[in-house]
């Protein structure tokens, strides 16, 4: 068998997806029971970095490995230090630190970062805030000590040759720190597809290892001894930068690379690559679940395997070819061409195989990335190789070397301004969504069929049958460019079956998600393949939108928004709607509709004016709506609120009476009553007081059309003061949603609106039970998915 060690790896990875898939929770603890606890450790000192804590300021941080304390699969407790009386220890002592637990949350919506996942792959139980160390003792561990005074002194040279910005950009792709990086511009390298140069890989190492390697060959050092040298000297930098799985793989395939002629044998990548994917999945199986992980063997196997195949079929078609009479060699034009073709080839073979990891963690594809690498990849061997040589020489020079910082800021500037500029292009970002576990398996095996060798296998038999019973044409050429033709034809068609199978999903005629918010409100409503959100905010949640309401969006596909409606302006319904807007303006998702409350202009605060003003200055229709208005979601016609194709799905206004004065935001809450079919919602978002009385009125002189509601979303948060027992006996609802925060300070929702629900025999719903609850409507059956009940 050629290649036994790939088929190897891919039996054991699949044996360790099973494993995981029935057995994650052994290394998945949850800590959450001993949060905010006081927790005394002892332990040693493995590690220490600097990172910015959760007030946004540069703080010292170690990693411990307890000798008191049992963490399962887990490693390291990460303790982030108080600045207060601090004395770092040096690797490899003994400590004591005393300081409060801080469980990682998990996550409560679909798209949500997964955090305790993300830790645990790197072997870190739980955080300890404002930990202090008691007492510290034992020898220190020199070299990782050495190479942590290194790094940072490293690190030190940078910023004092080098402006703040470019010297955080610096740090990260010579040293591996993204700590010290602008989150501004690291969301510019990641929506533009080009973090990747973030990561210590490959790259580093062809330039770093393969230069001192090549070096000690020129001075007539032995293949043996040039060979050990830079592998050590290569295995030392990778854990001064923290040795992830990018830097790891690439550091193994590099001393694979030169140990092979050494002892004989041919290096192949793809063995290589099967050999390190075994050493870390041993090493830590949760690493199959890692995007890093999971994006850099990718790229690998896409420029290693897919990439070959693709440029055979190129070389058949030779159109690319430019000739002319006095060619002796390809001209510039010719080679520009070429380099064109070879980056873009690159790049479709890395997405072909790395597609359903963009479709299970982010969900989008920065499309333009294709053609944004052909100027950044090239640049990036001389930036860092002037950063090596800044490091280095800046070291042991007292004044600045202008004459490599001049560069590296055109460099790093050239780079913002091509990001910049990508955003601005339309269609930045495909939005996928998510996919599911057989769907990949389904397009695993479709490219496996295309480039395994199946299909050519095929033309090949198909070839020899021709042959045989002479059924060309003319000779053998012309059929067997007729079979070449017609296998590329099929490989084709196959490839882009698989992408279709793959990102399809059939729309929902109506689907209603209430994301959970924490304290606050995020309703999200679907009619095929249009949304609008109701309402978008938290009191309890930092940057909601950022971390829970857009991640949701995009895990749903969601690239624009037909509208937003806005109940009130309260902070906890509106705090996540600017962060949107925000987004929007950075080419993120759209809004093509922002709908008020049509209140008078005494009762609208500052909140609603920074919503209208916010709206027009990123071009965004602004409408107002009031009680008896109706968003008429119908095809063609040119009435405002025209939102969904589908004539049977009708959302009517109830609340605010127009130009309502009142004192209180929570009174004039726009309340929403949607029809589909035989399926009826109503949405009351803080209504209460004055507001609640005027929709009472409407609920009684239209108690037919109102009653029996199927979905009842609880007027704010569950508070005992909505929701009272007239309304429930008017509406009558078999389901109702409440979104409310864990153990919030209002004691929402209250016993005695519960008890209301449960005497009129409605099931309840809550999001601090239950996480982000989606109620499915098909063929006027209901399905209610909740997150954290999920399978």
């Amino acid at each position: 068998m050629k290649r036994p060690l790939c088929f190897i790896s891919v039996v054991i990875t699949v044996i360790v997806y099973l494993y995981l898939e029935l057995f994650s929770s052994k290394y998945l603890i949850d800590y959450s029971e001993i949060d905010g606890e006081l927790a005394r450790i002892v332990g040693t000192v493995d590690k220490k970095e600097y990172k910015v804590d959760y007030l946004g300021e540069i703080a010292p941080v170690i990693y411990i490995i307890p000798s008191n304390e049992t963490l399962g699969k887990n490693r390291y407790i990460q303790c982030y230090m108080s600045s207060e009386d601090y004395v770092e220890p040096l690797i490899g002592q003994q400590v004591e630190i005393t300081g409060k637990i801080q469980s990682f949350s998990a996550p409560r919506n679909f798209g949500e970062f997964d955090t305790p996942l993300y830790y645990s792959t790197l072997k870190i139980a739980y955080r300890i805030k404002n930990a202090r160390i008691l007492q510290a003792a034992g020898k220190c561990n020199l070299f990782y000590e050495s190479l942590y005074k290194i790094k940072y002194s490293l690190e030190a040279v940078f910023d004092r040759n080098l402006g703040k910005d470019d010297s955080s950009i610096m740090k990260a792709v010579i040293l591996g720190d993204k700590s010290f990086m602008d989150e501004e511009t690291r969301e510019l390298y990641k929506n533009s597809g080009i973090i990747h140069i973030l990561a210590v890989s490959g790259l580093h190492i062809s330039i770093i290892g393969m230069g001192i390697y090549k070096l000690l060959r020129k001075i007539k050092m032995s293949q043996a001894a040039a060979s050990v040298i830079p592998i050590l000297f290569m295995y030392a930098y990778g854990q001064m930068c923290g040795m992830s799985s990018s830097a790891a793989r690439a550091i193994v395939m590099f001393a694979l690379r030169l140990i092979a002629p050494i002892i004989g044998r041919t290096y192949d990548m793809l063995t290589s690559l099967s050999v390190v994917e075994i050493m870390l999945l041993f090493e830590q199986p949760l690493y199959l679940y890692n995007s890093g992980f999971l994006f850099s063997f990718g790229a690998i196997i896409g420029i290693a395997y897919i990439k070959p195949k693709l440029e055979k079929v190129f070389k058949k078609r030779k159109r690319f070819k430019m000739n002319f009479a006095d060619d002796k060699e390809p001209g510039l034009l010719q080679k520009l061409l070429n380099y064109c073709m070879s980056g873009v080839t690159v790049s479709i073979s890395i997405l072909l195989v790395t597609l359903p990891v963009y479709m299970s963690c982010y969900y989008t594809y920065p499309i333009w990335s294709i053609f944004l690498n052909l100027f950044i990849i090239p640049l990036m061997a001389p930036l860092m190789i002037m950063g090596i040589i800044c490091a280095i020489v800046g070291s042991f020079l007292p004044f600045r070397l202008f004459v490599l910082q001049i560069p590296i800021h055109f460099i790093l500037k050239f780079y913002e301004l091509l990001c910049k500029g990508v955003n601005d292009l339309p269609g930045r970002n495909i939005y996928l969504g998510h996919t599911t576990k057989w769907k990949i398996a389904i397009y695993y095996c479709i490219l496996l069929l295309v480039f395994g060798g199946m299909i050519s296998k095929a033309a090949d038999i198909f070839r020899r049958v021709c042959s045989k019973r002479k059924a060309c044409v003319r000779n053998g050429s012309w059929n067997n460019k007729r079979v070449t033709k017609i296998q590329s034809i099929v490989s084709g068609f196959l490839i882009i079956t698989g992408i279709i199978i793959l990102i399809y999903s059939m729309p929902s005629p109506l689907k209603i998600s209430m994301i959970d918010v924490g304290q606050g409100d995020g309703i999200l409503i679907r009619n095929f393949n249009e949304s609008i959100l109701i309402d978008g905010g938290s009191t309890d949640k930092k940057e909601i939108g950022k971390y829970s309401i857009i991640p949701f969006l995009k895990y749903e596909g969601i690239g624009s928004l037909r509208a937003i409606v806005v109940t009130h302006e309260d902070e906890d319904h509106v705090s996540g709607i600017f962060e949107i807007m925000d987004d929007m303006e950075k080419g993120g998702i759209k809004i093509k509709n922002l709908i008020l409350p049509n209140v008078s202009k005494a009762s609208r605060g500052d909140n609603y004016h920074r919503l209208e003003e916010r709206a027009k200055s990123l071009g965004i229709n602004v409408s107002y709506i009031g009680c008896g208005d109706e968003l008429k979601l119908m095809p063609g016609g040119g009435n405002l609120y025209q939102l969904f194709d589908n004539n049977e799905l009708t959302i009517k206004c109830l609340n605010p009476e127009n130009n309502m004065i009142t004192q209180g935001a929570n009174a004039y809450s726009t309340v929403l009553f949607l029809k589909y079919g035989k399926f009826k919602a109503l949405f009351t978002g803080d209504v209460e007081k004055e507001g609640e009385e005027h929709l009472l009125e409407d609920l009684r002189e239209n108690a037919r059309e109102y009653s029996n509601l199927t979905l009842l979303k609880v007027a704010h948060h569950g508070s005992k003061y909505t929701t009272c027992d007239e309304f429930m006996e008017l509406t009558n609802p078999k389901i109702a949603i409440i979104s409310c925060g864990i153990d919030n300070r209002y004691g929402h929702p209250h016993d005695e609106l519960l008890e209301r629900l449960k005497k009129a025999g409605t099931q309840i719903y809550r999001t601090d039970e239950s996480g982000e609850i989606t109620v499915d409507i098909e063929d006027s059956r209901v399905f209610i998915d909740e997150y954290l009940n999920s399978d």
